[in-house]
Formats: C-alpha cells, sequence, structure tokens
C-alpha cells in the first residue's frame, strides 16, 4: 500500500528542548449546535462521557485524547454581577459562539481530532462566514521549543514580519477585522524586531510592553511571556484580564468556516506552519528584516507593496506553505 501524504505537515522542529514532541491545542468557535450536542458528539466519535457543568459548559473526559471542554462564551458566562445572565446567553445563541477547547495534543492526534469537522457540519455548525454577525476564529495554541530557545524568537520576528500577509492569505472575515480580538501587531513593534537582536525572551518582554497593552492581537504573546518570566512579566504589564501562563504561542488569527465543506484544521495549521518555516530559514529571515527596514524609511509606501515583497521573497526562498 502506497503510504498517504499526512494531512498535517510537520514543524521545522518537531520536538521541544526535552526532546519531546511539540504538542498543540485547538480552539474551534462555532454557532448552532448546543454546548450538549456538542459534547454527545465528541463522545461519539471520539469516546468519553459527557459531564455537564450548569454553567453553558460541559467536559467531555476521558476521550481518546484526554478531556475536552465544550464552552458558550467563556468571557461572559462566569460573570455573576450580570442580571438575568442566564437568560441573556441563552437569548444571544447564534452571536456568542459555542467553543471546543481542546487539550495540548500531538500532529496524530490533530490529524485524527480533524474529523470533528466533519461531525460539526453535520450537526448544523456555522462559522464566520454564515452571516454578517458572526465573528468566529479558531485558535492554535503551538508549544515552543522552550522560552528562551533561539527558534522561538525567530518565530516571534517571522510572524511580525509576516502578519499583513497572513491577514491577506487567510482573508479575515469582515465581522472579525472590526472586533477587537485579532488587533494588527502595533507598527513600531514590528520595526524593533526588524531593528534588533534580542538574545532573550525578557529583553524582548522589555521592549514589546512599550508597544503591547492587550491580549487582543492576531498573536497573543502573553501566555508565554508569563510562563517563561512570571516576576518580570508582573512587573511590565498592567493586563485586567486573566492570563493563564503557558509555555505556547496563542495564535488567534484564523476563522472559523466550520461550515464549509472543503474546509478543515488543517487551514489554521499550515497558516502558522508558514511562520515557521519562515522562523526556520535565516537567510530568508534576514532579508525580510531588511526589507521592512527599507519599506519602513519610505514615505508613502502602502501595504499591498510590503505584502508583495514578501510574497517575492517567500519565492525566491521557495519557502511557501500549501495554503
Amino acid at each position: 500500500m502506497i503510504p498517504t501524504k499526512p494531512t498535517f505537515a510537520a514543524l521545522p522542529f518537531e520536538l521541544n528542548s526535552d526532546g519531546d514532541q511539540r504538542l498543540c491545542g485547538i480552539e474551534i468557535e462555532f454557532a448552532g449546535p448546543t454546548e450538549l450536542e456538542t459534547g454527545n458528539l465528541i463522545a461519539k466519535e471520539f469516546g468519553g462521557t459527557v459531564v455537564d457543568g450548569g454553567d453553558h459548559s460541559v467536559t467531555v473526559t476521558d476521550t481518546r485524547f484526554g478531556d475536552i471542554k465544550v464552552e458558550l462564551d467563556i468571557s461572559l458566562r462566569k460573570r455573576e454581577d450580570l442580571p438575568f445572565l442566564k437568560e441573556g446567553l441563552d437569548a444571544m445563541r447564534g452571536l456568542i459562539p459555542v467553543e471546543v477547547v481542546t487539550p495540548p495534543l500531538s500532529r496524530a492526534q490533530l490529524e485524527e481530532f480533524n474529523s470533528i469537522c466533519d461531525g460539526l457540519r453535520r450537526i448544523g455548525a456555522m462559522g464566520s462566514r454564515s452571516g454578517v454577525l458572526l465573528g468566529f476564529g479558531v485558535h492554535v495554541n503551538p508549544e515552543v521549543v522552550s522560552p528562551d530557545h533561539r527558534f522561538t524568537i525567530d518565530t516571534i520576528t517571522a510572524y511580525a514580519m509576516l502578519e499583513p500577509w497572513l491577514r491577506q492569505k487567510e482573508q479575515v472575515d469582515t465581522t472579525r477585522r472590526v472586533m477587537p480580538f485579532i488587533g494588527v501587531w502595533p507598527k513600531d513593534l514590528i520595526s524593533d524586531l526588524a531593528k534588533n537582536d534580542y538574545d532573550s525572551l525578557a529583553d524582548l518582554m522589555r521592549m514589546a510592553a512599550g508597544h503591547i497593552q492587550s491580549r487582543n492581537l492576531s498573536l497573543d504573546l502573553l501566555p508565554l511571556f508569563k510562563h517563561a518570566e512570571p516576576d518580570l512579566f508582573a512587573d511590565l504589564f498592567d493586563i485586567q484580564d486573566k492570563t493563564a501562563a503557558r509555555p505556547t504561542f496563542h495564535f488567534r488569527l484564523p476563522d472559523s468556516r466550520i461550515d464549509e465543506p472543503d474546509w478543515s484544521l488543517r487551514q489554521p495549521w499550515q497558516l502558522w506552519r508558514q511562520v515557521e518555516l519562515v522562523a526556520a530559514n535565516e537567510p530568508l529571515l534576514a532579508a525580510l528584516r531588511d526589507a521592512w527596514r527599507t519599506h519602513d524609511a519610505a514615505w508613502f509606501e502602502r501595504k499591498s507593496i510590503w505584502i508583495k515583497t514578501i510574497d517575492a521573497l517567500l519565492q525566491d526562498h521557495d519557502v511557501k506553505a500549501e495554503l
């Protein structure tokens, strides 16, 4: 038998600094099925027991991947100071997303879990492009090699260089563009990363603190920062919303297109993989940084010109992921 090509292509660094396989959590937002209906689907597909948390959340325990959470708008459902909250959330179904949150998964497990997309379509899940107010996303949480590994710092720089191009390739839904959850990285942050080399994540954090005031960016670095340097994080970042420390990137940009027949989790995976392919290619990353410095210094240089520059450099270095 001829082996089939893996749906989820390998990242440049497959192992973390301990020699273990890098894991990745996934979060999928959608409308349509309730938390309980979604939990029952997950249990049917992957085993486990559905436990109703009673606050618009269920947990499917002991699936073949571990415990999987299904929640209705995590930021609202735990508020105790809002009157008629339960009735309000029920009334807003269809606009407030249901979210499936996996534990950290191996690449092989991601490949297997990807089948949930077909199941969710069967029970009527709707993504970002099903309505003008449905600003739903997919979050990809890839484990870092280690916080101070050169590749981690280069990945942050690569993302800074690529962000406008990634937005164009993803064709981010209009509603999500105007909502506050996937903000554009500040231009001054990008310029700092293009102009300066950082030998440690702590040094990069000190610089980034002057530019980042919120978690609501297309790539949220704050969970990683808090994990790597908790004391420094507390000194540098006055963030009101809760930040859970995790040794991962938190990639929030991709749309949830769960209802589209040809779409799967491979799309956001490949979008992130493009970032890591650039980070792993030292000549390409250097060329992008040089090109950004020229672009940044030019007056009236349009964003479209920078996107074309990225396209040309990716082509020249043969480092384009299949999107």
